[in-house]
């Protein structure tokens, strides 16, 4: 599997939702994708951090950081992707979908 199949398993089975994924390649020098997904809380959020963490290893891939656990937004570096989840208010606050506008995007079907 591909690590972005990888990230994307994981956020399904932990039940994320309202998943994006932004092809950052023309626009980051430091990574391909931004992914943006929405949990219901933040207990939702360290789950995935976990389940994150394990199959990401599994699938010869590493994490570089995760910044934020156990808050609203928290950011997982995965060199190549970049993982961002939110608490649903916490999203909406920031609207970071507004900022990547025309930037390209696809819709994961939940």
């Amino acid at each position: 599997m591909t690590l972005e199949e990888i990230i994307l398993d994981c956020l399904g089975k932990v039940k994320a939702h309202n998943i994006l994924a932004y092809n950052m390649k023309e626009r980051s020098p430091f990574y391909d994708e931004m992914i943006l997904c929405s949990v219901d809380s933040e207990r939702q959020a360290t789950a995935a951090i976990s389940y994150l963490k394990d199959e990401v290893a599994k699938g010869g891939y590493s994490i570089r950081n995760v910044e934020g656990a156990n808050t609203p937004w928290v950011i997982v570096d995965c060199y190549d992707i970049v993982v961002s989840i939110f608490t649903k208010e916490e999203r909406e606050h920031f609207s970071l979908e507004k900022i990547y506008m025309e930037i390209p995007c696809k819709k994961i079907e939940e």
